[in-house]
Order: C-alpha cells, then sequence, then structure tokens
C-alpha cells in the first residue's frame, strides 16, 4: 500500500515564501531557503518553519536540486596520494581542566 504524504493547508503560504526566495537565488537548495525564510520570519516577529516541513513541501512541488554525483579517475589502491614521500601530517589539540578552576592547551 502506497504510504499518502501529510499535507497541510498552510502548506500554500509556505509555497509562496519559498518561491519568493526561489525567484532571486534559483541555485538554493532547501538548507539555505530554510535559513533565508526563517530570518525574514524572525525580523518580522513570527515563528519560524521546521526545516523537514520546508523541505517536505520543496519536495512535493520538485523544487529540489539535484544532487552532484562525483566520479573519480583514478583506481582506488587504499593508498593516500600526497605530493613527496613522508610528508604526511597529523595534528591534535587537547583542553584540560585543573582543580583550581585553570584551563591547560595542549597541541601536538
Amino acid at each position: 500500500m502506497k504510504r499518502v504524504r501529510y499535507k497541510k493547508e498552510s502548506d500554500l503560504a509556505v509555497l509562496v515564501e519559498i518561491n519568493l526566495i526561489l525567484k532571486d537565488r534559483p541555485s538554493y537548495g532547501h538548507k539555505r531557503v530554510t535559513a533565508m525564510i526563517n530570518k525574514k520570519r524572525r525580523q518580522e516577529g513570527l515563528s519560524k518553519f521546521n526545516r523537514k516541513r520546508i523541505f517536505r513541501v520543496m519536495e512535493m512541488n520538485g523544487l529540489l536540486l539535484k544532487k552532484e554525483t562525483v566520479v573519480r579517475e583514478h583506481e582506488k589502491t587504499g593508498k593516500i596520494i600526497t605530493l613527496h614521500s613522508n610528508t604526511r601530517w597529523c595534528s591534535d589539540g587537547l583542553e584540560i581542566q585543573c582543580f583550581n578552576g585553570e584551563k591547560v592547551y595542549v597541541a601536538f
């Protein structure tokens, strides 16, 4: 049995806001659109929309961007490619909280 998508009556208002942003910025995906809509709504004193709702409305109306597939041209050998031999670098850092409240930072 095919599952029916949940649809709210107020999704039309969400779609209008999405289309306003996509009119100026057609290359924006659902994450940027959500951020732009919620920023605008915060400035107007309105509550923000859930990111999943924006995604659902964009998906139902065919507004999502196509995913790019990355084609690797080299054969995978399991070795890391470097410019010169013996040039692998690694670093790490940590923070130690002392009993007197001071912090010691160590990086290597």
